[in-house]
């Protein structure tokens, strides 16, 4: 594991969460099945054969549009909503597209949410944006979203701050890789260090990521703790937690720019259906 931006003690803390199992709250869950991936190999390329994509801007896509909707390829939910061992991964990103959505979100993460990293290149051949979406701790991560063709991958401001993780240098280093960012927060603390990046797009997590307790209305007071001085200069998107066509609503009516909707999607008789009523008309 690349620990080159962590300081000795904090590489000994990832080796023994790794080593003592999952602790703590649920974040603590996530970083430590992160840590074991990233030491299992999971993330690596040699011998692979780079699959060939056209890129999309996701940023661009949702500058253009007044709301838009990002769909999940999500296999498994971590509050134990629901869980599937397949998914016809281009059928449903087919049927994204085709049902209106603007860019797909792709869970990698293999163990708790059951993702592949060859979902990504799967999902591309619809021509959607496609958002590489794991706990991203470590480098390796990032090469892995840019080699399966990602567009934009996720990096998680909270995350980045238990582990003492830069993300300026993350996110530039996804740039330098081709790849736009993502970058999810949670408080107002977390926007004005993600507001000093070059993330591309800001995201804020209705679920505490403590807790998995969700609140929309955390979407509404996250764009009005705006830090004094700064501005929210690029697109946001409030991810988890909606449920139907009014809650995609009033994300809208708060300033959301668009919504990043998974476990709603995969709960539903009709998933096409759920996805043409939260893709709401005007966007």
């Amino acid at each position: 594991m690349d620990t080159g931006n962590v300081s000795a003690k904090q590489a000994d803390m990832r080796a023994g969460h790794a080593k003592a199992g999952f602790g703590g709250d649920i974040l603590d869950t996530f970083i430590a099945q992160a840590e074991e991936n990233v030491e299992s190999g999971y993330y690596g390329t040699v011998g692979k054969v780079r699959p060939i994509v056209q890129k999309v801007s996701l940023r661009q896509t949702l500058e253009q549009r007044k709301f838009s909707l990002i769909s999940e390829i999500k296999h498994a939910s971590p509050a134990g909503e629901y869980s599937f061992e397949n998914i016809d991964v281009k059928k449903t990103a087919m049927t994204f597209r085709d049902c209106g959505a603007d860019a797909i979100s792709v869970v990698v993460e293999p163990k708790i949410f059951k993702g592949q990293l060859a979902h990504i290149a799967v999902s591309k051949q619809v021509g959607l944006p496609v958002l590489f979406k794991d706990f991203v701790i470590d480098d390796s991560q990032i090469h892995a979203a840019a080699f399966y063709g990602a567009d934009c991958m996720l990096l998680v401001a909270t995350v980045a701050k238990r582990l003492g993780l830069d993300l300026g240098r993350m996110v530039d280093k996804a740039h330098a890789l081709g790849l736009e960012v993502l970058l999810e927060c949670y408080d107002a603390v977390e926007l004005g260090a993600a507001l000093r990046t070059k993330a591309d797009i800001i995201g804020v997590n209705n679920r505490d990521l403590k807790t998995l307790r969700v609140d929309l209305y955390h979407t509404k007071r996250f764009i009005e703790s705006v830090p004094k001085g700064m501005e929210l200069d690029r697109p946001l998107i409030s991810e988890s937690g909606v449920r139907d066509r009014k809650d995609a609503e009033f994300l809208r009516f708060v300033g959301a720019k668009g919504i990043l909707v998974g476990t709603a999607l995969w709960k539903a008789d009709d998933l096409a259906a759920k996805v043409r009523e939260l893709r709401l008309e005007g966007g």
